[in-house]
């Protein structure tokens, strides 16, 4: 499977296409440091079941694919130096527009993100811009988790409007969320109209599907709840992506 460089709006993108007429469309969220083999490996996953598959690169402002966060005085500088909400939804709807170039109408398109692009996946869901939204371990949901940054408040009080199909994948333990974070999640998503889905591994933290999250920390992989979750998350957009 190729992997090809696009842009669109001056946004740069990684594309790969599904062989033949595509089943449907996912834009792909990178976790907060920018594209890495993880995303490079769902594009061509999801491409290989039939979709084609856009990343857009959310730290092009800054001219990079990829921010370190050793390089910040600071986690609370790097993340400040995260792309707001703002600028993030413009970054999704250019990679739609590119999906809709393809030929994919709006209602078989869906979003997947991970870590920081899994919150913005669930704000995307949350505004409606596309048919199903799927997030791996989301962060700043219900407790804010990017410290004063004006663009990126905590989602806790929008969830009970959600009417966009969401499903979250989380690790049970993991650090960036709150205590009681989950339990709150699906108490706010109670009154929402949509299919919505929390799920949890036990013994899982943040990355669990990761062999490396950060360099010299142990490895955060959990076969057993990698695989699990890829399978929800295909199954998922099967579902509702028509």
């Amino acid at each position: 499977m190729t992997i090809e460089i696009g842009e669109l709006n001056g946004v740069p993108m990684r594309v790969a296409r599904a062989d033949g007429g595509a089943r449907g469309g996912v834009v792909v969220l990178h976790q907060a440091p920018g594209y890495t083999p993880q995303i490079a490996e769902w594009l061509e996953r999801l491409a290989s079941h039939g979709y084609t598959a856009v990343a857009p690169m959310l730290h092009h402002r800054r001219g990079e694919d990829v921010v370190d966060p050793f390089g910040f005085p600071s986690i609370e500088e790097f993340a400040l130096a995260m792309p707001g909400d703002d600028s993030t939804g413009a970054d999704i709807a250019s990679a739609i527009e590119l999906l809709h170039d393809f030929g994919i109408d709006a209602a078989r398109i869906g979003v997947l993100g991970f870590s920081f692009g899994g919150r913005a996946a669930l704000v995307a869901a949350l505004e409606g811009s596309v048919a199903a939204a799927a997030s791996y371990y989301a962060n700043g949901i219900i407790e804010p988790a990017y410290g004063e940054h004006p663009g990126l408040q905590a989602l806790g009080n929008r969830l009970p409007a959600l009417t966009t199909p969401w499903l979250g994948l989380f690790g049970a333990d993991d650090f960036l969320l709150a205590e009681g974070e989950l339990d709150a999640i699906e108490r706010a998503l109670g009154d929402a109209a949509a299919a919505a889905q929390v799920v949890r591994y036990d013994g899982a933290g943040h990355a669990f599907d990761l062999e490396e999250f950060m360099p010299g920390m142990p490895s955060p992989l959990v076969p057993e709840a990698a695989e699990d979750a890829r399978t929800r998350t295909l199954a998922f957009f099967e579902q509702h992506l028509g």
